[in-house]
């Protein structure tokens, strides 16, 4: 999973950090990752955050990565990680299931697109210096 979510953002991070926070949040119910497998390889992995939102006025269930192994795409891996997502965000009362996607993956946009997806809002950022 550490090198599916590196190699989402083209980086390596530190994998003591990566290990002791992924520890660390998966102790919060809000978060679930789901997990596509073959052959006992983790090939696909769905993070999910699901949380009550004031402008909703309900829960929300925001999918913060989606990944699959570059050999394994096309193969409806993300579709049935999607699925699986949803379902989960049902089970926990999610009106929304949202998700938000770096403008160069232009392959995801039309992936979410296909999944009935509608692209409604803008995201902004803005890098904070650490000092």
């Amino acid at each position: 999973m550490y090198q599916l979510i590196c190699a989402l953002e083209k980086t390596a991070f530190p994998e003591k950090q990566f290990e002791r926070e992924f520890h660390i949040m998966m102790a919060d119910l809000d978060h679930m990752i789901l997990v596509a497998e073959t052959e006992s390889r983790v090939v696909g992995v769905l993070h999910l955050r699901m949380e009550f939102q004031l402008h909703h006025c309900g829960k929300v269930a925001e999918i913060l990565e989606l990944v699959v192994n570059a050999e394994y795409r096309s193969h409806g891996i993300g579709k049935q990680l999607l699925t699986a997502a949803e379902t989960v965000a049902k089970k926990n009362h999610c009106q929304i299931l949202e998700v938000c996607s770096n403008q160069n993956r232009k392959r995801a946009h039309e992936f979410y697109q296909q999944e009935e997806m509608k692209n409604t809002h803008f995201k902004l950022m803005k890098p904070i210096a650490q000092e």
